[in-house]
């Protein structure tokens, strides 16, 4: 089971952000879509914690989150974005999202969060 898995559009990023996280010990899935990894949830994968890209053209995170919702898949999200705006945060927030990550951030904070949220 993948500690991590990643649902980002942006094949450089998603190559990026992976490789960050399994050098600071994550094991990590990838997926460029978010149609691919609801697929694999209803084929039985699990893991710890979902990061997804908020803004994908064929499925947004947050019409992945509520397809997850609906099909009763319970993995905790982190919300990834360029554009981080409060009202999209507390709109994630309040609909079933654990944290929402700016991507400039870079990935020491994002690998804070997603540690403290595996370790509960």
């Amino acid at each position: 089971m993948p500690d991590v898995v990643l649902v980002d559009d942006d094949d450089l990023y998603r190559e990026v952000l992976s490789g960050d996280l399994i050098d600071r010990g994550f094991s990590v899935l990838c997926f460029a879509d978010g149609p691919s990894l609801l697929e694999a949830l209803r084929d039985g994968l699990e893991a710890k914690i979902a990061l997804l890209d908020w803004d994908m053209p064929e499925m947004s995170g947050f019409e992945l989150l509520g397809a997850m919702i609906e099909e009763g898949i319970t993995l905790p999200v982190i919300f990834l974005t360029g554009h981080s705006l409060s009202e999209r945060d507390l709109h994630a927030l309040d609909h079933g999202t654990v944290d929402f990550v700016d991507k400039v951030h870079g990935t020491d904070a994002l690998a804070h969060r997603v540690q403290v949220i595996i370790d509960g």
